[in-house]
């Protein structure tokens, strides 16, 4: 899913010649850490940021990722269709019972259509986990495994973190239950922390530079 993949990504560095290595977790992490179902009410609503193209909305229901895909129709099709017509620019015809913001760009009218994922709750497989009162890790499920995501709440703001490492990483070292599936383009090693060597990683040694939401 575009979300997903845009919620999701991990670096991944090339090195001449060498298969590349990536990580991911087992199991949830913390490990053996209860998975609750909402953040507290406290910090429900919808958190929007300039720099990132999609918003977080937190509610009873869970967790959602809201996005925008791009799309365009030709002024033609717009032209010859009783389906179709612009008005102040407003695409009628797109979505039922209502009309789309859109810009002309040469031929074709661009116009964004908000696409909503629940990433908590509901058929989600991701996880959530609490850390401490303000801060959550999103646990990322993928092709069985998964990937941590850092959310911090101060206020009316938002911090998010994603999950990434160095190219030869050795923060992963003093964990000792590992497992590696190796191919000629990568070797991908699921790690099985104890809760002990789990807190003994530095949280942002792993995680990226924080993006900020606000509400």
């Amino acid at each position: 899913m575009k979300v997903l993949t845009s919620i999701i990504s991990v670096v991944f560095l090339t090195l001449s010649c060498v298969a590349q290595t990536s990580y991911d977790f087992s199991s949830t992490v913390p490990p053996n850490s209860p998975e609750i179902s909402a953040v507290p009410k406290s910090f429900f609503g919808v958190y929007s940021s300039d720099s990132a193209d999609i918003d977080y909305e937190f509610s009873a229901k869970g967790v959602f990722a809201i996005s925008t895909i791009y799309n365009q129709i030709s002024r033609e099709t717009v032209r010859e269709s009783s389906k179709y017509h612009v008005e102040n620019g407003y695409l009628f015809g797109i979505q039922k019972d209502d009309s789309i913001p859109c810009v002309l760009e040469g031929e074709y009218y661009v116009f964004g259509i908000k696409y909503r994922e629940q990433i908590i709750g509901g058929t989600a497989q991701h996880k959530l986990v609490q850390l401490t009162p303000n801060s959550f890790i999103v646990n990322f499920k993928e092709n069985g495994t998964f990937t941590p995501s850092l959310f911090d709440f101060k206020g009316k703001t938002l911090s998010v973190r994603h999950f990434t490492y160095e190219p030869e990483a050795t923060v992963f070292d003093g964990i000792t239950s590992k497992k590696t599936a190796a191919s000629s383009q990568m070797n991908t090693i699921s790690l099985s922390p104890t809760l002990e060597e789990w807190n003994k990683i530095p949280l942002a040694s792993i995680m990226t530079s924080p993006t900020l939401f606000k509400r």
